[in-house]
């Protein structure tokens, strides 16, 4: 079975089981549900910097498999909310994630001021107003669920409304988007984009904060939660940072029973506060409005490089900060270029590489805090837990790990935000590229490439047939290493811009 029908087969596995017990024992699933709702409706919030963190009581699920026991959801509840959620959220399907309308209840009538979603396949009407008395202020509705049947889903969407119960809209695609859209109205919807894509069953980050940012470019006051795949305080930061509104967090803090929960909080908070001019913004703005892939000129030393690539149409400039290289530079002279850089083209980012090295790290991360760099290029990383001495999943900075890419093994087992630069085998400005058959094997793959390594002239037709997200070019544009043809950069961007403006 392929991994679009796999995932497909679960969604519709669930749906059918649901049906069937549905018809045996009713829409209360046997449990005992008051008749009448005997908890106040508690409505989401929204208080930023914070984040709307929506934090899961999740035993199971299809894709992880047992998680924790959770004896005691209503301890687990308690833990979330000491350490900042400002929901919870109760898985109440049986079957595959091991939850329960009881658990739902028992937390309610607990914590009865707060924001309970019911996290659940709904598939009737009848099945909203057993989620009120129950003590749900929140319900999901998952939109693949409805695309061949938009009446049942109206009929959930009158109910909900006639209860002025909140809705969690949950989307994975610009094809769910346009068919919920005409239904967004109301201020109690928030629209929850996964990151789990049903077609393949794999986790994209990076094509869920697209999406994000193509349905902000539209409507830009909707409240977009983020959900899935959520690994690392590093996530955090950067879902702050991409101006997203919230997030739903469940494996995560459940197998830390939620001791991690203030710290995803705070990474957020970091991230939120730098993000109208952050790195991790204009990167997912751009990939939500443009075709064009963004461009990195690495390998600058001097300000007239600087500023031929910006005035050329660079998006990024980056600054080698490794000693001992052909294209060194001090973090002094970095200074320079970046002060002058911010009064003649200010919306151009600023990008420090660094090698595996605790002090090299420190010194840039100054950089970052003082404006002069926008985001740092970890070169070569092999080892997330401990590059330069450092845990990056854990680290709450703008950057992003470069990976030299010579087999399909290379390529870590988890997905990494904001991306991950596939370098040549041969190293930095040595001008040679990725075999172009392991670039194709991606791209089949549907897989965004962000690319380094042999870019220049005579190949970016080759290049940018991949569709690539990025593209960092170095020594092809060069006549001596450090310093940049004049002639070559602006044929670049001719070549380049011919081709994007032919397709609108």
């Amino acid at each position: 079975m392929s991994n679009k029908e796999k995932g497909f087969h679960i969604l519709e596995k669930i749906c059918n089981m649901r049906k069937e017990k549905i018809k045996k024992i009713g829409f209360e699933f046997g449990f005992k549900v008051p008749k009448k709702r005997e908890t106040p409706l508690c409505p989401p919030s929204f208080n930023a910097p914070s984040p709307f963190l929506i934090a899961e009581i999740k035993r199971s699920s299809p894709s992880a498999g047992d998680i924790n026991p959770i004896d005691n959801p209503i301890k687990l509840a308690g833990l979330y909310l000491d350490s900042g959620a400002s929901a919870i959220s109760v898985l109440t399907e049986e079957a595959h994630f091991k939850g329960s309308l009881q658990d739902l209840m028992d937390i309610k009538k607990t914590y009865k001021n707060v924001t309970i979603l019911r996290k659940d396949f709904l598939q009737y009407p009848e099945e909203v107003e057993v989620s009120f008395r129950a003590g749900a202020d929140m319900i999901l509705l998952i939109i693949a669920m409805f695309l061949e049947d938009k009446n049942t889903f109206e009929a959930i969407l009158s109910e909900a409304r006639k209860l002025e119960i909140a809705i969690l809209f949950e989307i994975h695609s610009w094809e769910e988007y346009l068919f919920l859209s005409p239904y967004l109205k109301s201020d109690k919807e928030l629209l929850g984009i996964n990151a789990r894509n049903l077609h393949n069953f794999e986790i994209s980050k990076q094509d869920a904060l697209i999406l994000a940012h193509k349905i902000k470019n539209i409507k830009p006051d909707i409240p977009i939660i983020f959900e899935s795949g959520i690994s690392s305080s590093h996530d955090g930061y950067v879902l702050g940072a991409s101006q997203i509104n919230g997030m739903l967090c469940g494996s995560y803090l459940v197998r830390q029973n939620g001791k991690n929960l203030s710290a995803l909080k705070q990474a957020f908070i970091k991230g939120y506060k730098q993000s109208i001019k952050s790195f991790e913004s204009y990167l997912f703005k751009h990939l939500a409005k443009s075709k064009r892939p963004i461009i990195k000129i690495c390998g600058i030393t001097n300000l007239d490089d600087a500023l031929l690539c910006a005035e050329a149409g660079a998006d990024m400039l980056g600054f080698i900060l490794v000693p001992d290289t052909p294209r060194y530079i001090t973090p002094n002279q970095v200074k320079q270029i970046s002060k002058a850089l911010a009064l003649l083209h200010p919306n151009i980012l600023k990008i420090g590489v660094l090698p595996d090295n605790y002090q090299a790290i420190k010194d840039a991360k100054d950089l970052l805090d003082s404006k002069i760099l926008d985001s740092l290029q970890l070169h070569s990383v092999k080892d997330f837990s401990k590059f330069g001495g450092i845990d990056l999943k854990e680290s709450i900075f703008s950057f992003y790990p470069s990976i030299i890419f010579e087999n399909i093994k290379n390529l870590p087992n988890y997905d990494i935000l904001p991306f991950i630069l596939l370098d040549s085998k041969y190293g930095g400005g040595s001008g040679k590229c990725i075999e172009s058959h392991l670039l194709q094997t991606l791209k089949m793959a549907d897989k965004s490439l962000f690319i380094a390594g042999g870019i220049g002239i005579e190949n970016l037709d080759t290049f940018l047939s991949l569709e690539p997200k990025m593209l960092d070019i170095n020594s092809k544009l060069e006549y001596k290493p450090g310093y940049k043809d004049t002639h070559k950069v602006k044929e670049f961007f001719k070549i380049l811009n011919i081709k994007y403006n032919k397709e609108g």
